[in-house]
């Protein structure tokens, strides 16, 4: 992929010079924050015009860029607002033939702006550009998020507990977090839908399996002591990252809902935005997966 490059005129140490920063003063002044790794892409890559590879895109269309951050920096508040939801800096890097706005984040990465919101290019920003003016398919960033139906009663508390503790297994096992708690939200079903508990419930010592009696037991005291049953209420099992969690990790949330008057009992992995590329990314899919395979066994149980 390297070869549409050459022929723009880029080479291994190339160096935009002069030209590169003061594209980067510019930049800088519309509200755009510079950091290391977009200061290395400007210089390497600035001025140059990659043309779309003959013969189309191998697997989507080819598409050419300009590599220069003047181009960019109206898109700024845009390309800030992406930043803020993904959690890393960026910084504006050229446009498109298409018009849409290039850049590159704190990791060296390249993304685009472009139809249906950002998308990822490559894990380099030499890689990007090939990519692009080859016609390889980009990876669309979006909020992660799974849903897993659960079979059995509406309102069964201790299912809804033994399947959060599953989860707590999941989250840990696949290195997303390991939580300590879980956490019961019970709103009553009967006119406007009162928050009768949303407590904490913290996990005992031994084994996940071993809390799962206790948990329930705790949780039914705590709605008998509010004055209501399971069966009147929308239970919610949030299993919480512990305090402390920082990153695309910190985003992701786990829930287990019985008893409502929507879908029915499931189970719901989800995140923001950041946790949609990285590490995080690949953690998430290896517990979906896993809590995949948990509710397959529950149906086959069921039928």
């Amino acid at each position: 992929m390297t070869g549409v490059l050459t022929e723009a005129g880029w080479r291994p140490g190339r160096d935009g010079g002069d030209a590169a920063m003061l594209a980067v003063l510019v930049t800088v002044t519309v509200g755009a924050e510079l950091f290391p790794a977009a200061e290395r892409a400007v210089r390497e890559f600035h001025g140059l015009h990659v043309h779309p590879a003959a013969g189309g895109g191998v697997e989507v269309a080819a598409i050419g860029s300009v590599v220069d951050p003047r181009e960019a920096r109206l898109d700024v508040p845009s390309l800030n607002r992406l930043a803020d939801s993904l959690g890393v800096r960026l910084f504006p890097l050229g446009r498109t033939d298409t018009d849409a706005p290039l850049a590159v984040d704190a990791h060296g990465r390249l993304l685009m702006l472009g139809p249906g919101g950002p998308w990822l290019l490559g894990e380099t920003v030499h890689d990007g550009l090939a990519a692009l003016a080859t016609g390889i398919a980009p990876v669309r960033l979006r909020a992660p998020r799974w849903r897993f139906p659960l079979p059995g009663r509406p309102a069964d508390l201790d299912a809804a507990v033994r399947a959060a503790l599953v989860a707590v297994f999941a989250l840990h096992s696949t290195g997303v977090f390991s939580a300590r708690g879980v956490r019961l939200r019970a709103t009553t079903l009967r006119g406007i839908g009162v928050v009768a508990v949303d407590e904490g419930f913290p996990l005992g010592r031994g084994s996940l399996e071993s809390n799962a009696e206790p948990l329930t037991e705790a949780m039914n005291g705590r709605l008998d002591a509010a004055g209501v049953r399971a069966g009147g209420c929308e239970l919610v099992l949030t299993v919480p990252a512990p305090a402390g969690t920082e990153g695309a990790s910190a985003t992701v949330e786990c829930a287990v809902t019985v008893g409502g008057p929507g879908e029915g009992p499931a189970l719901v992995l989800a995140a923001g935005l950041s946790a949609s590329f990285g590490p995080t990314a690949k953690s998430l899919d290896a517990c979906a997966r896993a809590l995949a395979d948990w509710a397959a066994t529950l149906t086959d149980a069921a039928r």
